[in-house]
């Protein structure tokens, strides 16, 4: 109902602004566009426009609020950072609360909103993987284990990087949300990104630095596959807490890449599932393209990644340095993001917090080319 009160005002302001010489064009603003309207019209072409509106409609709408906010509301300097402040102070606090579910052995937190509101969180009951070395995973006010381990990871990347308030606060208690989702996926999330973290603080002025990081990556990957039969299983047999989901996963993305290759632009909807997949799908990635088609799942990947399309290196005067600082953890966390949804599926809470990663990193790169006019700006790549 939020999201819904509040996106005709974003609209505007984002009209209003595109009006103004304080706009400057960065990729995910038409990305976004093209990507919740495919959200709308993969369904639409396969369960009809109602249907279509009914269930996609409000993915579509979370995605956008969460991404026009902060994209069109922080203006000024330091606003960016404080906005993420706060952010991280709720993460941390959302952390601490998920750490009473492995202490008491119960989802307190949907326990009481299910007695508030009459609405239960069916999917967490009788769960197989609930119990992690005999704890019950934590979940705290997020939907799922997983999601609120990559919550947490999030809000321990940033308070890493950034001079924040609460700052030692936030990187012990989200540490501790992280280790007791019990999520080798946000865990290995939260290692990759400390990694990709020091690696840009050693390399700060080192030109092309992640595009030398990208090639080295390629490089390993096309070795691996040359020197081992399996380099997949190795990673998912040493590198996961349960070797059996990790199969699990890579078999069901052989199955449904197979059924969407049917029908590759528009999906297969909302509707009965083929009964290989007619079960929980991990991966975003994945969900789009049953849902809205595989254009669906480019144009999210792709709304991520033009969000830090221009780059921010250096000294930048049109930036705070924390806010340099910020925009280059935001980078690494969108990367992380695109990761981790091709073996988790993001969804409610989460999808909405990618948004505003995006948003946030978005609205960074716009004030960094302020001092430019809009037309060289918007021809700035990173």
């Amino acid at each position: 109902m939020f999201c819904l009160i509040v996106a005709p005002y974003l609209v505007l302001r984002t009209i209003h602004k595109m009006t103004t010489h304080r706009y400057r064009f960065v990729f995910s603003d038409l990305l976004i566009v093209l990507a919740v309207f495919w959200f709308i019209l993969g369904p639409a072409n396969t369960d009809g426009i109602s249907a279509a509106l009914n269930h996609a409609g409000p993915d579509a709408l979370e995605f956008l609020v969460a991404y026009l906010a902060p994209r069109v509301l922080l203006e000024g300097h330091g606003q960016a950072r404080r906005f993420v402040d706060i952010l991280c102070r709720a993460i941390s606090i959302v952390a601490l609360i998920g750490l009473l579910d492995p202490l008491t052995g119960g989802y307190i937190t949907h326990q009481v909103a299910g007695g508030l509101t009459g609405y239960r969180a069916d999917y967490l009951s009788g769960w197989e993987d609930a119990y992690r070395l005999g704890l019950l995973r934590a979940t705290g006010p997020i939907e799922h284990p997983i999601l609120y381990g990559f919550t947490c990871a999030c809000g321990f990347l940033i308070a890493l990087n950034v001079k924040i308030g609460w700052r030692a606060f936030v990187i012990v208690s989200c540490s501790l949300g992280l280790l007791f989702s019990f999520s080798s996926a946000a865990i290995q999330c939260a290692m990759l990104g400390v990694i990709l973290s020091a690696y840009g603080h050693i390399a700060v002025n080192v030109p092309y630095r992640w595009a030398a990081l990208v090639g080295l990556g390629a490089a390993g990957a096309i070795l691996a596959g040359l020197i081992s039969d399996s380099p997949l299983g190795f990673i998912i047999s040493h590198l996961t807490f349960d070797p059996s989901s990790g199969y699990y996963r890579y078999w069901t993305w052989t199955r449904v890449l197979y059924y969407v290759s049917y029908s590759p632009w528009f999906g297969l909807g909302y509707g009965a599932l083929p009964e290989e997949i007619n079960h929980s799908i991990d991966s975003l990635w994945l969900v789009l393209s049953i849902n809205a088609g595989e254009p669906a799942a480019f144009l999210v990947a792709l709304t991520l990644m033009g969000a830090a399309s221009i780059s921010i290196g250096g000294k930048n005067p049109n930036l705070l340095p924390a806010e340099t600082a910020l925009a280059r953890v935001l980078g690494i966390l969108i990367f992380l993001t695109i990761f981790i949804s091709f073996t988790v599926n993001l969804w409610g809470s989460a999808f909405m917090l990618a948004g505003i990663i995006a948003g946030v990193r978005a609205n960074l790169g716009e004030r960094s080319r302020m001092g430019l006019s809009p037309v060289r700006a918007s021809s700035s790549w990173g």
